[in-house]
């Protein structure tokens, strides 16, 4: 079995924040476990238990070069004991990225595909889907999205006994964003957008998170130009934040909810005496020299 580290929360030193009177606390999900960090696993622990309950022996999935999701399920699968798949969009020919390569090396199965093809998988929910091909197997969608793994996100909330005017995180597949709308209904959940044209995921997040709760928005004006992308403010405020705290950010997603969280403070969209909590979701294996 994995071996798991508690993930505490810390007071975030951060002088735009002390200048406006907000309190901001960092939930350290990166700390969970040095690769199957953040998110990632609270997304995929009832997954996995799923699929051993169903006997289940292949774990299938989809990412990209550099996916987060890839490199736990890779990880994870060989440590539970789990043939894995990956199915990757990029082309065979192309160097592996460090993230793929590691996959490789825990005896991940790639296959890759175009975008166009890519695309057609992200059609694929259900944990048969590839019943007819893989009978063993266990699909995942993208980011393992689910509603397994939105209740692995929800508990979270057993784990923090202070009221946060808002929850800030970062927002891929969305998965972590339902969970936290679901586990703290009487808090603000902004989820950020870690890549450009982000606006369908309201009305598809809508249908996990219910209609009843509306404590939660996306915000899709801070991916500095699509997924992957950066530019000068992201970066100066991910080398402010590390420079006076005990923490690394990826610039793929959780600079991002920094960034947006600063613009909110900045323009009064947050008020003085508010308290923040910023779930720091792990993704540091992407950011290497």
């Amino acid at each position: 079995m994995l071996k798991l580290n508690p993930s505490p929360i810390q007071k975030v030193e951060w002088q735009l924040a002390s200048d406006n009177s907000i309190s901001v606390d960092i939930k350290r999900d990166d700390l969970l476990h040095s690769i199957v960090s953040g998110n990632k696993w609270r997304k995929l622990k009832y997954l996995l238990a799923d699929a051993k309950v169903k006997s289940s022996s292949h774990i299938m999935t989809m990412g990209g070069n550099w996916s987060n999701h890839l490199h736990a399920v890779a990880f994870a699968g060989k440590t539970l004991g789990f043939k894995t798949t990956g199915i990757v969009r990029a082309h065979p020919e192309q160097a592996l990225t460090p993230t793929l390569k590691d996959c490789k090396r825990w005896g991940m199965e790639l296959r890759f595909t175009t975008r166009r093809e890519y695309a057609k998988y992200r059609k694929f929910q259900a944990w048969d889907s590839f019943h007819n091909n893989q009978p063993n197997s266990y699909w995942l969608s993208e980011g393992g999205f689910s509603e397994l793994a939105i209740k692995g996100v929800m508990d979270i909330a057993d784990e923090v006994d202070k009221h946060y005017d808002y929850i800030v995180v970062a927002c891929g597949s969305g998965a972590t964003l339902c969970g936290l709308a679901k586990a703290f209904p009487k808090t603000q959940i902004i989820g950020v957008a870690a890549f450009a044209g982000a606006e369908y995921l309201r009305d598809e997040l809508a249908l996990y998170v219910g209609c009843e709760l509306e404590n939660w928005i996306i915000d899709t004006e801070h991916h500095c130009g699509g997924f992957a992308k950066t530019n000068e403010s992201l970066k100066a405020v991910a080398t402010e934040i590390e420079s006076n705290n005990n923490f690394k950010l990826d610039f793929v997603y959780n600079a991002k909810s920094f960034l947006a969280l600063s613009t909110r403070i900045l323009t009064g969209a947050i008020a003085p005496g508010s308290n923040v909590l910023i779930i720091h979701t792990g993704g540091l294996q992407g950011r290497r020299d």
